[in-house]
């Protein structure tokens, strides 16, 4: 049942640029746009183009609202507060709803202005979404009212990535491979491997210096590591690489495109996401892992923040201690030698994703709670 007036949607996360908040902005617009009448804001330029952004944003948006009769709108994550509270001092009646993620909140240890600049309007909005219940802890920890926060888990088209031809026959996964990623199928043979893959970004918090030095190090041969990603940690762990030997067995693709993840995350055979505690930088949600479950592909995640919400223990994934390498070492082994458990598992991981953290659930659950807010704009 659409709402009586347009929701309005400002982001400053968006596609082309890729991301794990631009494909939320992407999807969350995308999907309520069809259950009810949208408008967007949106940068579309990264973070180069945030400083022109927020105030084109909040001149757009009042013209939007006086002209559109807009009554709801939707802000993309705790950057954008101040253009929140900047609406509601002018416009008292609307309601304001905004993503929290995992930084949201916390980045205030880095820079104590962020507090007052972005944290404390949040506090003034009307509905707090944090994207995991770790993130949802960190809103009550700073001070938003209980009563005006909802938990909804970050969301995945189940089939987006998905190919279930490589899935079926063996020899199209071979002739693919070798079509998108020639260099990487000439150096594995991928008919006599045991793939793992972290998809990411590569920032200290995500643990792949300490994983590529403390576990691929002391796993059989036959294991081989694709790293795809780019970031801050990328020199460290070439260096570990280059001083273990690592070279034939720990494969770094830098920064890929849509093809190429989705490829990987179907050629794969586990995903790993062994993500450590770093002050103030935390996990909001860990989106690739439920990505991946939704490729038939399990996850084995750090049983730490946002990512104990994406990832239910046996049934969509492996959750094992932060930083534990035996256990690390221990599992994976298992999972090596025990391929029809980890068939069980993949085919699990797939189907929990379609359950619970498909977009047609997770719009719905939006969406319910924009209908609560358009209740509120009339009982006032």
């Amino acid at each position: 049942m659409p709402l009586s007036s347009p929701i309005l949607f400002i982001t400053r996360t968006y596609p082309p640029i890729i991301g794990g908040m631009e494909n939320l902005s992407f999807d969350l617009t995308t999907t309520i746009e069809k259950l009810t009448p949208t408008y967007i804001i949106k940068n579309v330029y990264g973070k180069k183009g945030l400083p022109f952004f927020v105030p084109y944003a909040l001149i757009k948006a009042i013209y939007l609202i006086i002209t559109k009769k807009i009554k709801i709108v939707h802000l993309s994550d705790g950057v954008l507060s101040p253009v929140g509270l900047a609406l509601k001092i002018i416009f008292p009646k609307i309601k304001i709803a905004i993503n929290i993620h995992g930084l949201d909140l916390t980045y205030a240890e880095k820079l104590p202005f962020y507090y007052y600049s972005n944290v404390l309007p949040i506090r003034k909005l009307d509905l707090i979404i944090p994207v995991s219940l770790d993130t949802k802890e960190e809103c009550l920890k700073y001070g938003i009212e209980g009563n005006k926060i909802t938990y909804i888990p970050n969301g995945t088209h189940s089939d987006r990535y998905y190919l279930k031809i490589i899935h079926e026959n063996p020899k199209e996964k071979i002739r693919t491979i070798k079509k998108i990623l020639p260099d990487i199928a000439s150096k594995i043979d991928f008919s006599e491997k045991f793939v793992i893959l972290f998809l990411g970004r590569l920032a200290k918090r995500k643990g792949m210096a300490w994983f590529t030095k403390e576990v691929m190090l002391k796993l059989p041969q036959v294991a081989v590591l694709i790293i795809a990603g780019d970031g801050p940690d990328k020199g460290k762990i070439e260096k570990i690489v280059e001083e273990k030997h690592l070279q034939d067995r720990v494969f770094l693709l830098g920064k890929v495109s849509e093809k190429v993840k989705k490829l990987v995350l179907n050629i794969s055979d586990i995903l790993v996401m062994p993500n450590i505690k770093v002050p103030g930088d935390k996990e909001g949600f860990g989106i690739t892992a439920i990505e991946a479950g939704a490729c038939a592909l399990p996850p084995i995640v750090s049983d730490i923040e946002g990512l104990k919400n994406a990832i239910t223990n046996k049934e969509n994934g492996l959750r094992l201690p932060s930083k534990d390498s035996k256990k690390y070492i221990g599992v994976i082994k298992f999972l090596m030698e025990n391929p029809e458990y980890r068939k069980e598992l993949s085919l699990g991981s797939r189907e929990y994703v379609r359950e619970n953290f498909d977009w047609k659930i997770v719009g719905e659950r939006y969406m319910g709670e924009f209908i609560k807010l358009e209740k509120l704009t009339k009982s006032k």
